[in-house]
């Protein structure tokens, strides 16, 4: 079973807002109960094939105390829940007018100074899904970390294509949601419903040029690279191409010896 010597970086204000737009339910238990959902993180499967366990010696979360969302509670309201679960809890309040806070700068110094001062840590989990934070990941990729980051609906393909593994939106709603009683809801899943599927093909197309059309070969890295094992059954289609054309309402076509996949 591999083990991993973990350090977690929580953009707080970053991935409430982001729950918050998909499930405002979802989005209070993450915040109100950080060790429901850690637990999970301990087994969650990234490239590996078989069970994992993952210890998190480092637990940071960076906040905005005086931010909040509409229809929401101040952030400095879940402060509390990640301290009485171990977690070092970092103040970046708002130093514009605008709201801009220096979260971003705070874990780009904290991770660096940590693969220096702990190098014991093999594994960063980056909890934010700004592509702001890939040259961070790309750093830590020549130290031999292993890097896991968060990924929205809109998170940058560059982003995800830089880390070893990501943890979808879709599957932490997924954890947030469920009983507590399900033990299905014990790990972090990477299975490829057709949901999760198609938004990583459009996340691919959004950021592409209008009209461009994919090799279907890059299109079939890209889902592997997020959802390990895909390629054994293609998420229930007899191939990569007809997972495309059924699932991801492409157009595929043989165009001078290359396969191609683009929006019609």
């Amino acid at each position: 079973m591999p083990k991993y010597i973990s350090g977690i970086f929580l953009d707080f204000d970053n991935v409430y807002s982001s729950l918050f737009k998909e499930s405002k339910e979802g989005a209070r238990e993450f915040a109100s109960n950080p060790a429901g959902w850690l637990r999970a993180f301990q087994g969650m499967q990234g490239s590996e094939t078989e069970e994992t366990s993952h210890n998190f010696v480092i637990r940071r979360c960076y906040m905005n105390p005086s931010g909040r969302l509409r229809d929401s509670d101040f952030f400095s309201k879940f402060r509390q829940s990640f301290v009485r679960d171990g977690w070092e809890v970092i103040d970046t309040p708002p130093l514009t007018n605008q709201g801009k806070t220096s979260a971003d700068t705070h874990i780009v110094m904290d991770v660096l100074d940590s693969v220096a001062l702990y190098p014991h840590v093999d594994e960063y989990v980056i909890m934010a899904a700004d592509a702001d934070y890939t040259p961070l990941v790309i750093r830590l990729r020549k130290h031999m970390k292993t890097t896991v980051v968060y990924a929205a609906t809109a998170t940058s393909v560059a982003y995800q294509a830089a880390c070893d593994s990501i943890i979808d939106e879709r599957s932490l709603l997924e954890i947030l949601e469920k009983d507590e009683d399900d033990e299905t809801a014990a790990a972090v899943s990477t299975q490829p419903s057709p949901e999760k599927v198609v938004d990583a093909v459009n996340r691919y197309f959004v950021e592409s040029e209008p009209g461009h059309r994919a090799n279907v070969a890059t299109l079939g890295h890209v889902l592997s690279k997020q959802f390990p094992g895909i390629s054994n059954d293609w998420a229930g289609q007899r191939s990569l191409s007809q997972l495309l054309k059924k699932v991801c309402k492409l157009r595929v076509e043989q165009v001078e010896n290359r396969t191609l996949a683009w929006r019609e």
